[in-house]
């Protein structure tokens, strides 16, 4: 029992530390998209495109990227593509709503990933937030997965005009 009572303690120090630093925001110019992220992680340099971000834990075992792009096809060719697992993936959960979806599941390297879109500007473009993290760690990011995930959010990016 005290070796379960350790490792609880421990996991609670990790998700405290984790939420110590409090929340950042980040929103993309390109294309609007905006989620939280935990103030101690690292910001990744900018892309040429200008697309979006990512964002690594202290320890590097966990990864989040914000962003967003232009929606090629119809809404429903769109959500279809959006709902196939990506190379290595198995996608164990999967939710959709009229100008939304979300994706979750593991991925070859053993990670799980936490994927969601939001469709805006009259279904021209997608914001994003695609998350990876240890499986081993899942107790400890839930929490964190579920504050990036509410707290993604679509803006106008510059040079687009909505329909």
């Amino acid at each position: 029992m005290p070796i379960a009572r350790l490792a609880l303690a421990a996991a609670v120090l990790m998700t405290t530390a984790a939420h110590a630093g409090g929340w950042k925001t980040y929103a993309n110019e390109r294309f609007g998209a905006a989620a939280d992220y935990p103030s101690g992680w690292k910001m990744g340099p900018e892309p040429e495109n200008n697309d979006g971000r990512w964002f690594a834990s202290p320890d590097g075992r966990a990864k989040v990227i914000i962003s967003g792009n232009f929606a090629l096809e119809t809404r429903e060719a769109e959500m279809d593509q959006r709902a196939q697992p990506g190379n290595g993936e198995t996608i164990t959960y999967l939710k959709k709503g009229e100008d939304w979806i979300v994706a979750s599941g593991k991925r070859a390297n053993g990670k799980i990933f936490y994927r969601k879109s939001l469709l805006s500007c009259g279904d021209q473009v997608w914001n994003n937030l695609d998350i990876e993290y240890p499986a081993d760690d899942k107790a400890k990011y839930d929490r964190l997965v579920a504050h990036m995930a509410a707290s993604l959010r679509a803006g106008v990016g510059y040079n687009i005009t909505c329909k």
